[in-house]
């Protein structure tokens, strides 16, 4: 049986170094299968540690099954030790786990990285994230987040890993105390009333009578402390988990005597998932939606997980089959040599081996491994103007099966990999060679400009880790960047891609670019100017007016290369200038690329982007997302653009934001957001991101936690305060410059571009606050980030305010709540502003109140209504 390859493949969900989670992670008969453990090699080699972590894990799996209510448990987990760590004979080789798609790292302090755990995530409510990072202090019994119970800690974690929700206690710099319009006082951030605890400052306790009438706050100083037993009630995991009753997520169970769900705190739970409880997200995520894995009753041998341990390998030896099936017409032809020519000469090492097939195999051409470098794979890249015929490939890609078969090799580090580039409709793979590879341990990559797909066997080769590219020929070194990425993980040499352009220029036409190199960047600066008919000229200058050292010319490839060391005091705004000397229209691709030496301490700013499907919605939404950072640390202030492309159309441009509004879930943490309206046509679209900055009003965020001394109050079991976190804001001088692109997402036939013009209402406001109250005159200035007329784009109409003197009731019903009247506004910035703007509004209530609870949401001009915001409290009479 044969299966057509191009349209096999495309469908495949593409895993992205970096932020898009290349996590396999599965549920199956309630146990949690694939969970891959990281400990980063800057933990230093410690078998006692690992131990420990063995023992937090089997906790962990008890911990989890009693909170979703019997239902999910950590069946298999994969350890991935780092090629630091001494070998043993338990120890499996590692090529396929890899750091880059663990669900949770383990790591020490590091300049580079965010000192503190957390859990890396960005699709919002009920959406998985990336991975957790936890540092291993977590695991001593001081540590204020584990307290004694790290593996309570490590399901709080987990849960927003996998299920989307978040903590019910305040994050670092909000108010760790609401008004609640159920008491009638200040109370603490937390899910239930259950949670007891004490309310204190360094002077001793702060009483309710202490509570300042104008500002409505406690003393300064005054924290909410809870106690670590004497809960009334077992919520909540995502609040304060280390208290010894608490073992289950809160609910919405109301039965008397039982603490269910509070939906009125502002904590990052409740703005982010439309106040639901943690247990009605969890519930309906698709794990547990339906009846799957339903309640079962499991005895603590069965809920111990089974263990495999991985080692990182010390070096990698790369061997690489690479199947040309090249396009028919010679300038796609000639752009597609030249991307792999870069692929293979600047993306990999000297331990990287390659074979080049890319015609009649029977002549015995191409089939051998040969040095990335050597004569042959040049000679075979420069060979333009063979007759390809492509009924030839299925029996192209058996020879490339073969010969990486013939290196099969038990070698610490081996990788095969079998890479078709295929521009012709016509290809095939037989449905035998698949198994051939799973069975020799072979990881196949495609990329196909012609833009066709199929789902049929995509699951097959998504397990076995291939990166599949469905994109048009003008892509082609934006889809080799991607897999030179993924092929890498996380190695920390991988070259930064500053430029990579299409450009058009008028005959005798130049073109003049400014390129700021930033203070991150140390190592070989690779300017590569890819022609098509006639060279043209082309000057690079450094910041001190000198021109670029070394350039290279390959007439057969048509292409320029001119490289030059980027030293520290190269650092700053370089040009470079093309010039086109011939009277006609040429065609040019300009790339720039630095080949990174970076140490532990010193990192290059990456950008890696990505798309996500919102599938739940109808029609579909489709988010794009793209994270600049520096290691572990945000860059904030960037102007990212998204440019949207359907075949070799661009489609839209959309300005990335890290706002923290609409589809930006939280602001400054260095992953930028925007959502993608103007649908046009059905089939495959995809994404160039660039970062294009020299305003020099960058700032790198690094967060690190401050550390705080346990407590002991005589009489009273010990109180632990939540860390605090000081950031180090440190501005970069030089600008910014990079550039990225997405994997192929799909417009198919559940998007209705005719009937429905405006399918997409405002996107939800989640960050609606309070800036100020005159208690006197009952006024209150609230503020947001502003959504779009469709979604997160364009401006919306008008924004519906109501208000309630019961914050549950608002929440449960808000249309039947007070609406905000105009006479009613005293006060406004002049908007609706812009999306990603910040909008004010001054509302003057009734006399009568002595409290308000208030949300909103926008409006667009054809009355689409967007959803409630975040509720937000405040009072006027204590």
């Amino acid at each position: 049986m044969k299966i057509g390859i191009a349209v096999l493949l495309s469908c495949l969900v593409v895993c992205i170094r970096g932020l898009e989670s290349q996590s396999h992670i599965k549920i199956s008969n309630n146990g949690y299968q694939l969970l891959v453990v990281a400990v980063h090699d800057s933990v230093p080699d410690d078998p006692a540690l690992l131990q420990k972590l063995k023992g937090v894990i089997t906790k962990a799996s008890k911990v989890l099954y009693t909170a979703t209510r019997k239902r999910a448990y950590f069946r298999k987990v994969f350890f991935l030790l780092p090629n630091s760590w001494a070998n043993k004979p338990e120890y499996k080789p590692s090529t396929s786990v890899s750091i880059s798609g663990a669900d949770i790292i383990f790591s020490a302090p590091r300049a580079t990285r965010r000192s503190f755990s957390y859990t890396r995530s960005y699709a919002g409510c009920g959406q998985p994230g990336f991975h957790v990072q936890l540092l291993t202090d977590v695991l001593s019994n001081s540590h204020p987040l584990a307290q004694s119970t790290p593996e309570k800690y490590l399901v709080h974690e987990f849960a927003t890993l996998r299920y989307g929700v978040f903590q019910e206690y305040p994050s670092p710099g909000e108010n760790e105390f609401y008004f609640s319009t159920t008491f009638g006082r200040l109370d603490p951030v937390r899910c239930t009333v259950g949670l007891r605890g004490i309310i204190k400052n360094a002077q001793g306790f702060c009483l309710f009578t202490s509570i300042d009438p104008d500002t409505g706050e406690f003393p300064p100083g005054c924290a909410y402390i809870p106690y670590p037993y004497r809960a009334a009630g077992t919520a909540s995991m995502m609040d304060h988990q280390y208290v010894r009753e608490i073992q289950d997520f809160c609910d919405d169970d109301h039965t008397q005597g039982h603490y269910s769900h509070n939906v009125e705190p502002p904590n990052r739970h409740n703005r982010l998932c439309s106040h639901r409880s943690t247990w009605d997200v969890i519930s309906n995520t698709p794990d547990f939606q339906g009846n799957a894995n339903p309640p079962t009753t499991l005895s603590d041998s069965q809920l111990a997980p089974q263990f495999i341990i991985f080692r990182a390998p010390s070096r990698r030896r790369r061997r690489l089959a690479v199947i040309l099936d090249s396009p028919k017409e010679f300038h796609k032809r000639l752009r597609l040599h030249q991307a792999v020519d870069h692929f293979l000469g600047d993306g990999f090492d000297d331990d990287t081996k390659v074979a080049i097939i890319h015609d009649d195999v029977t002549n015995g051409r191409g089939t051998r491994m040969r040095g990335r470098r050597s004569a042959t794979v040049k000679s075979s890249l420069q060979n333009l103007h063979d007759s390809v015929d492509p009924s030839a490939l299925p029996s192209r890609i058996r020879a490339g099966i073969e010969v990486l078969k013939k290196k099969n090799s038990t070698k610490e580090g081996m990788e095969f990999h079998l890479i078709l580039i295929s521009c012709n409709n016509q290809t095939v793979l037989e449905e035998g060679n698949i198994q051939k590879m799973v069975d020799f341990g072979i990881t196949p990559h495609f990329y196909n400009c012609e833009e066709n797909r199929m789902k049929n066997i995509e699951e097959t080769i998504k397990q076995q880790g291939g990166l599949v590219e469905i994109k048009s020929h003008r892509s082609i070194f934006s889809a080799l960047q991607r897999l030179s990425e993924k092929l890498h993980g996380d190695e920390k040499n991988l070259s930064v891609q500053l430029v990579n352009e299409n450009l058009e220029l008028a005959g005798e036409g130049t073109h003049q670019t400014y390129l700021p190199v930033d203070e991150s960047l140390h190592g070989e600066l690779v300017v590569r100017l890819h022609y098509t008919t006639a060279p043209p000229s082309v000057s690079v200058i450094a910041p001190n007016g000198s021109a670029c050292g070394y350039t290279a010319t390959n007439h057969k490839l048509r292409y320029i290369k001119i490289s030059s060391f980027v030293t520290e005091n190269e650092h700053g705004k370089w040009s470079v200038a093309i010039t086109n000397k011939t009277p006609y229209h040429e065609s040019i691709h300009l790339l720039v690329v630095l080949k990174s030496q970076s140490t532990e301490d010193e990192v290059p700013i990456r950008t890696n982007a990505w798309v996500k499907v919102f599938h739940e919605h109808s029609p579909p939404r489709v988010g794009v997302y793209a994270e600049v950072m520096y290691g572990g640390h945000p860059v904030v202030n960037a102007n990212v653009s998204a440019h949207v492309y359907h075949r070799e159309r661009k489609v839209a441009s959309l300005a990335l934001r890290d706002t923290g509004g609409g589809f930006d879930i939280m602001k400054h943490d260095g992953i930028y957001s925007n959502s993608f309206t103007e649908m046009d046509a059905h089939g495959i679209h995809y994404v160039e991101v660039t970062v294009k900055d020299s305003l020099n009003n960058l700032e790198i965020h690094k967060t690190y936690e401050i550390p705080i001394p346990t407590e002991q109050d005589k009489g009273e079991p010990g109180h632990v305060p939540m860390p605090d976190y000081h950031t180090e804001r440190v501005r970069l001088k030089h600008g910014l410059r990079r550039s990225t692109s997405t994997g192929q997402f799909h417009i198919d036939q559940r998007w209705d571009l005719v009937g429905n013009p405006d399918p997409y209402p405002p996107a939800r406001v989640i960050d609606l606050q309070i800036d100020g109250v005159d208690r006197k005159e009952r006024r209150v200035t609230l503020s947001w980030t502003a959504p779009g007329s469709n979604l997160d784009t364009g401006t919306a109409s008008s924004y519906e305010i109501r208000y309630q003197t019961n914050g549950t009731a608002l929440v449960h019903e808000p249309t039947a709540a007070w609406l905000v009247t105009d006479d009613m506004i005293v006060g406004t910035s002049g908007g609706p502003r812009g999306a990603g703007q910040t909008e004010h509004v001054t509302v003057q209530f009734p006399p009568s109140l002595k409290w308000v609870a208030v949300m909103l949401r926008a409006v667009d001009e054809n009355n689409n209504k967007g959803e409630f915001s975040n509720m937000m409290t405040t009072f006027f009479e204590l």
